[in-house]
Formats: structure tokens, sequence, C-alpha cells
């Protein structure tokens, strides 16, 4: 459906057009109209499909020109996603100056989120945590609140914001809408929805059930002193323009950039813990250059690049919700893209496998690279036996391990030998001369004579 058949004010279309957007996606198709009717709505979408217009079109439909209070609140993960989320609506408003935005997030400067709320900031962009300390110091009012969203709100909770979150909405006035999008639909989000929302239609499109279908998937077997080896020959192999690789921690993010800088492959990294004003350097860079991003999965919210050829899980995901995102960094509005997980152990083989199983996907071993082989199921035989073929529950201990090792080169070991016994045959009674304890204690016991 085209955008001009939607019924929407002219500055929106012609600000969509002048982005050379025409059509709108399967999300906003669906969501629209019913945003628009006042609605309560649970989005499930993935990242690349467009829901920032699919909510962002619609909310602003609903703000009064001549109110100058905070109308929208729009609650994001991350500074990146807000950042994302305040450029796609100020392009929105192009042909809109009545309409002010207010970014409210770590890192930035607090004086000038104050003049911006106080100046009456119609629609405010922030992350759980800013957005609370402003409440507290009641620079922050939301009870002419129309319209709250939650943008990516599996990614907050898994964070840690719950409170946070419960705690802006009870702030905000109790006749607003609630919107919430998200990747997925864990038991959290269940409850918030339950008890936050009023009647919420759930809209899950049928590009969030195949999205990953344009993504081909793919692990790498191999030991874990040779992971680095690994995700150098994956770049020798496919050579990527823009790629972006996952790690678990900020530290790995920065050792792994700085091993890859030693073999030649120029990187820069992303996390949590650097400054506003670097994370931002580094995302300008990368938006403009390509090339290879390290990131952690909070600091990876909100980057909006497209094209990424690929992703890399350099550290297994630390679960569904960080996996789903991941890969949704490529393949973005209708590409392409590959998606490359590492694999070390036979646990993450199985768990993998599972996943993608669960999400409805297909995953392939990329064998030209694979040094290692792991089971990828576990058999009837497999839960009698571990992957070194010893019985769960009778694993050999340290002894038998070097008795057999031992064995197998030739070698008699301790076990092996005649164990003495104290009144058989092999038993031998140490002479006086011959036992040292004897020669040490015989004699009589000095004792000192008491007084």
């Amino acid at each position: 459906m085209k955008f001009t058949q939607m019924e929407l004010p002219d500055y929106i279309v012609q600000s969509l057009t002048k982005q050379n957007i025409t059509e709108a996606t399967e999300i906003q198709q669906m969501t629209i109209p019913l945003i628009m009717s006042g609605a309560d709505v649970m989005g499930l979408s993935q990242t690349g499909s467009g829901k920032t217009y699919a909510y962002g079109i619609p909310i602003i439909e609903t703000i009064d020109k001549n109110l100058n209070v905070t109308q929208v609140l729009i609650v994001c993960p991350t500074r990146e996603l807000s950042i994302q989320v305040v450029d796609s609506l100020k392009k929105l408003l192009t042909h809109e100056g009545q309409i002010s935005i207010a970014a409210v997030f770590g890192g930035s400067n607090m004086d000038k989120q104050k003049k911006a709320l106080k100046n009456g900031a119609k629609i405010v962009v922030g992350t759980p945590g800013r957005l609370i300390d402003h409440l507290r110091r009641k620079t922050l009012k939301l009870g002419n609140l129309k319209t709250v969203v939650l943008d990516e709100a599996d990614e907050m909770l898994n964070i840690g914001f719950k409170e946070d979150i419960e705690t802006i909405l009870k702030s905000a006035n109790k006749e607003r809408q609630t919107i919430m999008f998200s990747a997925t639909m864990p038991s959290l989000i269940q409850k918030l929805t339950a008890a936050y929302m009023r009647d919420p239609v759930t809209i899950k499109t049928q590009n969030q059930e195949s999205s990953h279908e344009l993504i081909k998937q793919y692990y790498v077997n191999c030991k874990k002193h040779q992971k680095i080896e690994t995700l150098e020959k994956i770049y020798d192999k496919i050579k990527p323009f823009v790629s972006i690789i996952f790690c678990n921690t900020k530290q790995m993010t920065e050792d792994l950039t700085d091993s890859l800088s030693e073999k030649g492959l120029e990187a820069d990294f992303l996390h949590g813990d650097m400054r506003q004003r670097e994370r931002e350097r580094t995302m300008k860079k990368f938006k403009r250059n390509g090339g290879i991003l390290i990131a952690t999965d909070v600091a990876a919210r909100g980057i909006d690049v497209k094209n990424v050829d690929i992703i890399v899980n350099f550290d297994f995901p630390n679960n569904e919700e960080y996996y789903t995102h991941r890969i949704g960094r490529t393949g973005r509005a209708g590409s392409t893209g590959k998606a490359f997980t590492i694999i070390n152990n036979h646990g993450n083989s199985k768990s993998l496998h599972a996943l993608v199983n669960k999400l409805g996907g297909q995953i392939e071993e990329f064998s030209e690279l694979s040094t290692e082989k792991f089971a990828t199921g576990e058999t009837s035989k497999d839960k009698e036996k571990d992957k070194r073929g010893f019985h769960k529950s009778k694993r050999k201990g340290k002894k038998e391990r070097e008795r057999d090792r031992r064995r197998d080169s030739g070698q008699k070991s301790r076990a092996d030998k005649p164990k003495s016994d104290k009144f058989g045959k092999n038993s031998k009674s140490p002479s006086p001369k011959e036992n040292t304890f004897y020669k040490k204690n015989s004699g009589p016991k000095n004792f000192k004579k008491k007084k």
C-alpha cells in the first residue's frame, strides 16, 4: 500500500517522498490505522521492518500543536536507539516546525535537557535511567501525556529496566494510549502488557515469522584457542564491506579489536562504557566508511546501518533475544545477509540448533572452515554417554585416566602394580633398621617431671 492511500497529512507524505519512501511496510500498514484509532498496540516486529515510522507517523497526528507540554513519551533501551528515533521523527517533521522534540539520555548535558523540557517539548525520547532522573527532579511531567511508546521492550527488560519502566508507566496519565514494540514475546513482556495496557491489539506480521529467511545462517566449529584464527578465515573467505562482530563483554570488544588490528584487520569497538562523544564518532565513521564494528549487545541497539553484509557471533549469545537482535542487523528492509556463529563446545552446538529450530529458520555448517565436529542433537546414546564416550554418571577419575594413558603408551601405572597386602604374600614387615619411623621414635620418651 502506498502512503498516499492512507489519508495522511500532506507534510508527512512530502517528507516521506523526499526520503524516497512511497510504499508502507507490512508492520506500518497494520499498525498505523490502529494507533490512529486510539487503541493500545503490541507490535511484534524485527529491527529493520520500519517500526519507527509505524508508531512515529500516527503519534504525530495526535499532538495538539497549541499545547506546550509533553504529550508523547518514547522510551528506548539505549542512547543510540534514542538518537536514531529522534533523527527519524525530525525527518518526518521537516515541513512542520511547531512540534518540538527533546532527546533525554545519559552522557549528554543535563542542563540542555532541562531547558528543552521547560520550553515545552511535545515529544520526549529517552532512556529509562535518565527519564527517572528527570521525574525525580520534577523537570519531566507526564500528567498531560497522550501516548507512551516502549521501543524494543524486550531489550529494556533484558538490561534490567523493569522497575524503571513500571515507575514511568505509573507516573504517566492513566488515560494515555500505550504502544509497545518488541522482537520477541517473553513472559515478562506478557506480564507488562497485562498490567499496563488496556485491551491491547497484538500485531504479528508475516515478515516477523519469516524474517530469518532472508538471512543465511551458518556455524563454524573450532577449538576455543582457534576462535580468532577462524574469524580471520571468515573474513578472508567472505570479504565483507560492512560487518558487525558481537561479543558478550566490554573487555572482549577491546581485546578483539586489538588482536584483529595486529593481524591487519582494522576494526572499531563499541560498548556502554564509552563516552557519548566517542560512541557518536565511532558510529559516524562506521556509517560513512563501513568496515568492521565490534560491539556488545546493548551498545548495538539502535545501530541503523543499511547493507550490513555479515554479522558474526564471536561469543555465543546469552539468550534467544540477543541472537534474534544480532542477526537482525543484517538482511534488513528486504535485503539479504549472512550470519555466522563460532561454536567451540558441544553444549553451544546443541543450543544453537535448538534455537534456530524454535525461531523457524535454518542453519548449516560452514564446513570448509570448521576444524572440530560437535554433535547437533542429543540421541538416546548421547544421554547415556558424554562426548568422550564415558557414562555421565560414572565418569572416570584422574587416577583412572592416568592409568589408561600409561596402558596405551605401554607403561605401567601405579594402579597396575600389585598392591601390598598387610597380611598377605606381598607384605614385607620392615625391620627396625629399615623403618625410619622406628629409628626416630625408638627408645624411652623423655618426660619433664612435675615439680
